[in-house]
């Protein structure tokens, strides 16, 4: 856990991203080297002034190119930290945390986070063989539980029995993010979506139909972190870190790892749950995103679906949820896009997609910019990491 001397210490300073789609036809080489280029140009940057490179993946074979093919490809003069981690969407904040923390220990001055897959198109090993599970994979893959919606369907179905809470009430989450990923040019998913859409959609892996399933995408997503004392300096500012955590528990038979971490992630950040004026929050089913809203505070245990059908998570709601349509409607980039959208909503000159050129122009059926943003959410699969942002200065 951070403390108050890192708090806003360090900064997103750019940010970047490919089309997304479902056959890119190129490598993740040239992906992530494009998804780079353009943060660092958008940061103002060169390559030459990026001395460290982070990134992360999952599965039993590595579905990303390595950080040194990147130095590579981008023609680095120097790189003086980096990492590969395998925790997935579970590192999808803890990335970015650890380029803070190359940056606050004096290791780096500007470190690259980017994370590149064809996860359509090439379909990346993502267990092991039966014969050669390990650790807790020997528990499940075994018996075939061989993705995600059966490994985490039965801690949604525990959580939906001491509840009350059935597939019908996962639908609101689903229709809400495809409402905010419609105003979202890169999204893959612009088309309306209903309850009954979702609830004809047909069964995954019970709780879990179609529609309550992250997406499989081709694409990239990279960003830029430096020191709050450079960012100033440059073409957008910085978007300023307060805190952040990065770990790997287990969920309870109903909570996520956000239900012990989130209390002392906000007393890092300075801040209170109340503070925060939009979520980005990991969402790879319907149901865990649910968990995620309740663990972190936004509303009562067991109450999540009552909120968002109230409203509160809409755009104009106290506490807007993943306004560019998340892993469920944009792509699957495994979170790093969740950090690119609050990057974009807390920058002073707010949100740029094409669809939204008049970003202050608050008509919502043009643009999806959240008012007077300040301060903001971002967690990764299971709350395992998670970072608190504070609006862009500069």
């Amino acid at each position: 856990m951070t403390g108050a001397a890192f708090r806003a210490a360090t900064a997103i300073a750019g940010i970047g991203w490919t089309a997304f789609g479902r056959d890119s036809g190129r490598t993740t080489t040239a992906l992530a080297t494009e998804a780079s280029l353009r943060a660092i140009d958008d940061a103002g940057l060169t390559s030459a002034d990026i001395d460290g490179v982070v990134t992360y993946c999952y599965g039993w074979a590595p579905d990303t190119m390595w950080p040194e093919e990147l130095v590579a490809a981008l023609g680095l003069s120097r790189c003086d930290y980096q990492l590969f981690d395998n925790l997935g969407g579970a590192a999808a904040c803890s990335a970015v945390l650890s380029a803070a923390m190359a940056v606050y220990a004096g290791l780096c001055e500007n470190v690259l986070v980017y994370r590149a897959m064809n996860g359509r198109s090439e379909r990346p090993a993502l267990l092991p063989p039966p014969d050669q599970a390990r650790g807790k994979r020997q528990w499940g893959v075994p018996f075939g539980a061989l993705h995600a919606a059966a490994n985490l369907g039965p801690a949604v179905t525990a959580y939906m029995q001491r509840y009350g809470i059935t597939n019908r009430d996962f639908a609101g989450l689903a229709v809400l993010q495809r409402e905010h990923a419609v105003l979202n040019t890169k999204a893959m998913m612009r088309d309306p979506l209903t309850v009954a859409e979702h609830q004809e959609s047909p069964w995954i892996v019970e709780p879990f139909r179609r529609m309550d399933c992250c997406l499989t995408s081709d694409g990239a997503a990279a960003l830029v972190v430096t020191s709050s004392e450079r960012a100033r300096d440059l073409r957008h500012g910085g978007v300023s870190i307060l805190a952040g955590l990065g770990g790997a528990v287990p969920a309870t038979d109903h909570r996520t790892h956000a239900a012990a971490a989130a209390p002392a992630l906000y007393r890092a950040a300075g801040i209170t749950v109340d503070e925060l004026d939009f979520a980005q929050l990991y969402d790879a089913f319907t149901g865990t995103c649910l968990q995620h809203v309740e663990d972190f505070g936004l509303c009562e245990v067991g109450a999540a679906p009552a909120w968002i059908a109230d409203g509160q998570a809409g755009l104009d709601g106290a506490t807007p949820l993943n306004t560019h349509g998340g892993l469920l409607s944009e792509a699957y980039l495994q979170g790093l896009g969740h950090v690119v959208e609050a990057v974009q909503q807390l920058r002073t000159q707010g949100v740029r997609d094409d669809l939204c050129a008049g970003a202050h122009d608050h008509d919502r059926g043009r643009c999806r910019q959240v008012r007077d943003a300040e301060v903001g959410l971002v967690c990764g699969q299971g709350g395992d990491s998670s970072l608190v942002l504070r609006k862009a200065f500069g």
